[in-house]
């Protein structure tokens, strides 16, 4: 008895389990491979940067797909294969093959491109650096070609070179030219081409600041002239630059009239005119050309007359004579015409509201007109009614320098305005 019960104690030993046959064995070992392979190949519909097979069955037909629709390996970005195209593989269609460029380029430049990719990529002459290839490609074969055809770089920036020029080659078509040059010197883009390529611009006489050229050959030395010969550089708006000497030659036809006045209304030429205001304000620059023609000539010519004549009866057709005692910045000036003009359209009315007392010292008298009374007289009344609740302006009321007035307005003698016995509404 206690025999058996040893042996049924006896410790068991490990099991193994019996070989495999080899039949077996090698039809277990193809089962997954060979379902792997019945499966249908499906286009991903994200990027797979990594995987061999979709670079092989979408990615590589893709993209060569597109440089022979395009002839350009610049992908967009948000470009995605159109479906139920026959000019592209079926098993391309819907990938999102801008993306994956970019994936691409990211890879490149980290040294990281999958080893299948490689040659492929090589082969197809993928750019790698969209930037340069830009350049190489766009940007410097169509200034170099804007060059040989109009002999300058001076790009216009709405300029695009037109489909079907054949002026041009083919693969410049559309290209925005004019916008790219603009972004050059506005935005600083093609940095490390502009500089790599600096000699290549100079060539084609590339300028990076046209406002600063311009100023610097055209815009100043005209200014020096015309203070050498008028003694001024109060520029009447129709003034254009002749093309003769002491005039400079590269500024004849300029519209200098235009110039200076978009200087003192939108000024332009700011930072030019900021590095050379001293020289500008030894040639007599003024900023308000209507007050430098009141004070300089229109008033100093009324008081004259009021000495010589001893009223002010100025006909129409009354032109300030060349000699003494007239002042001579008011030599040649057509008062007759200017009076009149004032008289009836009320033009210089910023002057005449400043200097009530001035023309009332030489007897000048005037009338203020409907329409520019209601311009701007009216609304100085309005915003006197609104903090004074009334509009018995009182005589000597000037329009302050301070809100609610605005800066336009103030310094007018607004209670002399006023007055019935001297304007007559």
């Amino acid at each position: 008895m206690l025999r058996f019960v040893w042996r049924c104690h006896r410790p068991l030993r490990s099991l193994q389990l019996a070989p495999v046959p080899s039949h077996l064995a090698s039809s277990l070992a193809r089962t997954p491979r060979y379902h792997q392979e019945s499966e249908p190949y499906q286009v991903p519909s994200g990027v797979r940067s990594k995987n061999a097979l979709v670079w092989q069955k979408t990615v590589n037909p893709a993209l060569r797909s597109y440089i022979k629709l395009n002839n350009d390996p610049l992908v967009p970005y948000r470009f995605v294969v159109p479906f139920g195209d026959d000019n592209w593989p079926e098993d391309t269609w819907g990938y999102p093959l801008g993306k994956h460029v970019v994936l691409l380029r990211h890879s490149g430049k980290k040294g990281k491109l999958p080893a299948f990719a490689t040659q492929d990529l090589k082969e197809m002459g993928f750019a790698f650096e969209a930037f340069q290839y830009k350049w190489d490609h766009y940007f410097m074969p169509a200034l170099v070609r804007y060059f040989e055809l109009n002999g300058n770089s001076d790009v216009h920036a709405k300029f695009r070179i037109e489909i079907g020029d054949v002026e041009w080659p083919e693969k410049l078509w559309g290209f925005p030219l004019g916008a790219q040059v603009s972004a050059i010197r506005s935005k600083g883009i093609f940095k490390d081409q502009v500089k790599k390529d600096k000699n290549k611009l100079e060539k084609v006489k590339f300028c990076f600041d046209v406002a600063d050229r311009e100023w610097d050959t055209r815009v100043l030395p005209s200014l020096r002239i015309y203070w050498q010969e008028f003694g001024n550089c109060n520029v009447p708006s129709k003034f254009e630059v002749p093309d003769c000497l002491p005039w400079p030659k590269a500024a004849a036809g300029l519209r200098l009239g235009i110039v200076v006045k978009n200087i003192r209304s939108l000024e332009i030429y700011a930072k030019q005119f900021a590095r050379d205001a001293v020289e500008l304000k030894e040639l007599g620059f003024v900023w308000d050309h209507q007050w430098a023609e009141w004070n300089e000539r229109v008033f100093p010519a009324l008081e004259t007359f009021k000495l010589e004549k001893g009223n002010d009866r100025i006909t129409k057709f009354f032109v300030v004579p060349c000699t003494t005692p007239w002042p001579e910045k008011s030599h040649g000036l057509q008062i007759g015409v200017l009076v009149s003009n004032i008289r009836c359209y009320s033009i210089y009315f910023d002057q005449i509201a400043r200097s009530v007392d001035r023309l009332a010292s030489i007897g000048f008298k005037f009338q203020i007109v409907p329409k520019k009374w209601n311009q701007r007289v009216e609304p100085l009344l309005a915003t006197f009614d609104e903090l004074h609740g009334h509009r018995d302006v009182p005589i000597d009321f000037v329009v302050p320098s301070e809100a609610p007035w605005e800066e336009k307005d103030w310094g007018i003698q607004l209670g002399k305005l006023k007055r019935k016995e001297t304007y007559y509404m």
